[in-house]
């Protein structure tokens, strides 16, 4: 860097670095303008840029201001060893909310840490997280834009399971040694409507407001082979597996059949606690959210007035958890 001195009665008496020295530089390859060493994508065009060895101690890292729908690059990792780590202070500048899974010490959770736009930026702070393991992988692996498939019933028969496919009504039988992952969670879809008078000045005011917000749970079960999941919703299922256990309430029904299904297939990881971690997802994979204008709707006798919907819902947030549930994590190490 290129130092500041000042001195005093004939003496330099401080000596401060103000900026790179213009042989460290790094020429970007897309605009051709120079940029700092330290930055992983080019100031101008956003292009990524190469760090070379001797600046990665001070690259600057810029996680989790994506949109949830579009690809980057994850660091996740064991939450039990999140929890159990002394890597606060690293972690919680990557707006990682460390108290908040300090608790987590038996989680049996893959969470993510950040999110990044480029694998280059997610390597960089992946070697500054010490005391435990991570992986580093695409939201492109997720595969969100793949349905699960909707069942309407499971059927257990020896060493096998049947899922009823909800739509096509077809079967399809697997080992209860195949069942690989079985994820619980909750679906929250909230909605406001905004209803506003315009006036001839294009003035607005809001002489309106509704808002509902709705949960149902969903249960994701995972066969090796198969990247897409089964699921089961509070809606059109048959939880006949469950005999004389089988509740009133299809809340009680959820848990009653992750539990189930925890016995009946050994080899499978058991997630239940989605809902739990929602705060610690939220930076990396925050709730999708979105607006939809409504044009001019009749709210009363007489009166018409422009409306406008805001959606929030963890449809996609739930989505990736779920899958990432459903990884090997050393494989994704390797």
């Amino acid at each position: 860097m290129a130092e500041e001195t000042e001195e005093i009665n004939g003496q330099k008496v401080q000596s401060v670095p103000i900026a790179f020295a213009a042989d460290a530089l790094s020429a970007c390859g897309k605009c051709g303008r120079d940029n700092p060493p330290n930055r992983a994508s080019c100031i101008y065009c956003g292009a990524e840029l190469t760090i070379r060895e001797e600046f990665l101690s001070q690259a600057k890292v810029v996680a989790n201001e994506l949109e949830p729908d579009e690809i980057g690059w994850n660091i996740v990792a064991n939450l039990r060893d999140v929890a159990a780590s002394k890597a606060a202070k690293e972690l919680e500048s990557l707006g990682f909310p460390f108290e908040d899974a300090e608790r987590f010490t038996s989680s049996h959770s893959i969470v993510p840490i950040a999110r990044f736009a480029s694998e280059q930026t997610a390597q960089l702070a992946s070697q500054r997280l010490t005391g435990f393991e991570t992986a580093i992988l695409t939201d492109a692996r997720f595969e969100t834009d793949r349905p699960a498939i909707r069942i309407s019933k499971i059927e257990l028969d020896g060493e096998s399971l049947s899922f009823t496919d909800f739509n096509r009504g077809t079967s399809l039988r697997r080992s209860v040694t195949d069942v690989s992952a079985v994820v619980l969670g909750t679906i929250r879809v909230s909605r406001t409507t905004t209803y506003e008078k315009r006036s001839i000045r294009k003035r607005s005011t809001i002489t309106d407001e509704i808002s509902d917000a709705s949960d149902s749970q969903l249960l994701e079960i995972y066969v090796k082979g198969e990247s897409i999941p089964f699921s089961v919703h509070s809606t059109g299922f048959d939880f006949s597996i469950l005999a004389n256990h089988r509740s009133l309430l299809a809340s009680e029904n959820f848990a009653r059949l992750a539990a189930k299904l925890k016995v009946i297939a050994p080899n499978a990881r058991v997630v239940t606690e989605f809902d739990a971690v929602r705060m610690i997802l939220s930076a990396p994979w925050p709730e999708s959210s979105r607006s939809d204008g409504l044009g001019r709707v009749q709210t009363g006798i007489g009166q018409r007035r422009f409306g406008r919907t805001a959606t929030i819902d963890n449809t996609l947030q739930f989505t990736k958890f779920s899958r990432l549930q459903a990884l090997d994590l050393d494989e994704l190490k390797r």
